[in-house]
C-alpha cells in the first residue's frame, strides 16, 4: 500500500516520486530538470504512454531511497528553507544521493555544511574522508588543517574511508609527518633564556634551564602525534615541565621567557598546515 507524503505536497505537480518504502512525493518535472542534469536528460528521452491503471494520471518514478531521505533531498531542491543536517551520518547519506542524481545545488549546500565548526571539531578526519571521497579539494584542505589536533592513526575508521584513494590518505599522512618533523626542528632555545638556579655557563658551554629539557622532551612526543601548538603551549603543559624539572625557580623562568615562547609558537603555527 502506498502513501502520499503530506508534508511535501506540491500543488500543480505533474509527476510522482515513489520511495523504497512506498511513499509518494508530488513533484514538478521543471524543478527537477532545472536542479539536476540527470533528470533533465531523463525527461528529454521519449516517455512511455500513460498507464491506464494509474489512478494518479501522473508518471511515477520509483527511487531506491527511503522516504526520509527523499523528503530531506527535496527540501534542498525546492525553494523552501534548506534543512540543516544533524550528523555526519545524515550528511554523508544525503550527499551520496545528491551526487547519484546530480543535484548540483544540493551538493553545493552540503559542501558548506560539511565544514561547519561543529563537524570539524567533532570528527575532522571523517570530514576529510567525505571531502576526499567526492573530490572536494577546498573542503579536504580545510579539514586537513583541523586533523592536526588529533591522532589520525587512533581515530575510528568510518565507512567513508572505504571510498577514498590511497593517494588521498597518503597526502594527509605526509602533511602530519612533515609538519611534525619541521615543528620539532624549531625546538631550539637561545642562550639568553636562563633560570637563576639551574642554568648558566658551565666551563664555557651553555646549559639550558631544566624546564626546557623537560618541555622539549614532552613536546617532541606530543608533536609526533599532533603536530600543532594547541597542547604544548598550554599552561598545564608548561606546569608539567616546571614540575618535572625539579627546580624551584624554573616556573619563574618560564614566565620570564614569554617572548621567546610566543615567537616559537608563532613559527610553528606558520608552518604549512593543509594538504
Amino acid at each position: 500500500m502506498t502513501h502520499s507524503h503530506n508534508d511535501f505536497y506540491a500543488p500543480g505537480s505533474d509527476m510522482l516520486l515513489l520511495s523504497s518504502d512506498d511513499v509518494k512525493f508530488c513533484v514538478h518535472r521543471c524543478i527537477l530538470a532545472a536542479a539536476s542534469p540527470f533528470f533533465e536528460h531523463m525527461f528529454a528521452l521519449p516517455q512511455p504512454p500513460d498507464d491506464p491503471t494509474n489512478e494518479e494520471r501522473r508518471p511515477v518514478i520509483p527511487v531506491s531511497e527511503p522516504s526520509s531521505t527523499v523528503h530531506t533531498l527535496l527540501r534542498f531542491v525546492y525553494p523552501v528553507p534548506h534543512p540543516t543536517t544533524s550528523s555526519l551520518d545524515e550528511l554523508s547519506n544525503i550527499l551520496g544521493v545528491a551526487v547519484k542524481y546530480d543535484f548540483l545545488g544540493v551538493i553545493s549546500s552540503l559542501r558548506k555544511q560539511l565544514i561547519t565548526p561543529a563537524y570539524l571539531k567533532d570528527d575532522p578526519v571523517r570530514v576529510f574522508a567525505i571531502a576526499s571521497r567526492y573530490e572536494f579539494e577546498h573542503e579536504a584542505q580545510v579539514a586537513s588543517r583541523h586533523t592536526l589536533s588529533v591522532n589520525i592513526l587512533d581515530c575510528p575508521l568510518s565507512d567513508d574511508f572505504r571510498f577514498i584513494t590511497a593517494h588521498s590518505y597518503h597526502r594527509l599522512l605526509v602533511l602530519h609527518k612533515k609538519r611534525s618533523k619541521d615543528a620539532q626542528a624549531l625546538l631550539k632555545i637561545p642562550e639568553d633564556v636562563k633560570c637563576l638556579q639551574c642554568s648558566g655557563p658551565y666551563y664555557g658551554a651553555f646549559v639550558p634551564p631544566k624546564w626546557w629539557k623537560e618541555f622539549e622532551r614532552m613536546a617532541r612526543v606530543d608533536l609526533e602525534i599532533r603536530p600543532t601548538t594547541d597542547v604544548i603551549f598550554s599552561m598545564p603543559f608548561f606546569a608539567r615541565a616546571a614540575e618535572a624539572s625539579g627546580c624551584a625557580r624554573c616556573a619563574s623562568s618560564i614566565l620570564d621567557s614569554h617572548e621567546f615562547l610566543s615567537d616559537l609558537k608563532r613559527q610553528i603555527d606558520e608552518l604549512p598546515a593543509t594538504i
